[in-house]
């Protein structure tokens, strides 16, 4: 089974194929959302195939400062078990925007705190300051949509202390340092996603680019494909089962 957590289905032309080719090449994916609207429109698009969770998200640009649906956000995250994608982005903005950004996070955060929730983390330019948030409030399970190798390395070893999981994406396969960070990282907590369709090569569709990352995890794991595959899988299986979320492959054996 190949794993994404990182798919922005809404984004996507012609969503319903991408679905339909999942189920043909044994992809399991996670749908991110960005806001409330984005969450609706994903979940529409997803009701022929029950087996794709779909995560609330609220993007940072969206949620700092005021935030016209942050009512609605609220009473629509009660009982749905993965939220994201949210965080933080310091990549551009003020630091007043940034103040607010982190204090929307921490509210998030401690509606998560408590049972088992998933909580998938874009972290861009602030992942010290991410940290800081995620300390004070240990949701029971977190992703990190990648960390950049020019990041402080801190965070990043407090974050897989605590037991967060890292998603890689493509760039495992080219990019040396963050290889050498996944070095430091147990294969127990790490996951593989795409961020489609922002962040595919040109060469191939999502099925070629899991694969690549597999390939790049192999490489560092010194493993061979198949067992990164394996590992990969059994991360996920274990998130799943908390959660109470199907395992796509676990079904279609049964089918």
């Amino acid at each position: 089974m190949l794993l994404d957590v990182h798919l922005h289905l809404d984004a996507c032309p012609q969503p319903a194929e991408i679905l339909k080719a999942d189920d043909a090449t044994r992809i399991q994916s996670v749908a991110v959302t960005s806001s409330l609207i984005s969450y609706v429109r994903t979940r529409l698009l997803c009701q022929p195939f029950p087996r794709v969770p779909v995560a609330l998200g609220l993007h940072p640009h969206r949620a700092g400062g005021h935030c016209d649906q942050w009512t609605e956000w609220k009473q629509m995250q009660e009982g749905i078990p993965i939220v994201g994608q949210v965080g933080l982005d310091f990549g551009e903005g003020s630091e007043e925007q940034w103040a607010a950004q982190k204090q929307r996070l921490g509210e998030i955060c401690r509606l998560c705190v408590g049972g088992s929730r998933l909580l998938l983390l874009h972290a861009d330019h602030a992942e010290a300051e991410a940290w800081e948030v995620l300390a004070a409030y240990p949701v029971r399970w977190v992703v990190w949509l990648g960390y950049r190798a020019e990041a402080p390395r801190l965070p990043l070893y407090r974050a897989i202390e605590a037991g967060h999981l890292i998603a890689v994406g493509p760039e495992v396969v080219r990019d040396g340092p963050i290889q050498a960070r996944l070095r430091a990282i147990p294969r127990a907590q790490v996951l593989t996603g795409t961020n489609a369709p922002f962040s595919l090569p040109p060469s191939g569709g999502r099925a070629a680019a899991l694969r690549e990352i597999l390939a790049g995890l192999a490489q560092v794991w010194r493993c061979t494909l198949e067992e990164a595959e394996a590992q990969v899988e059994t991360n996920w299986s274990r998130i799943a089962a908390d959660l109470g979320i199907e395992v796509a492959d676990a079904v279609a054996a049964l089918g």
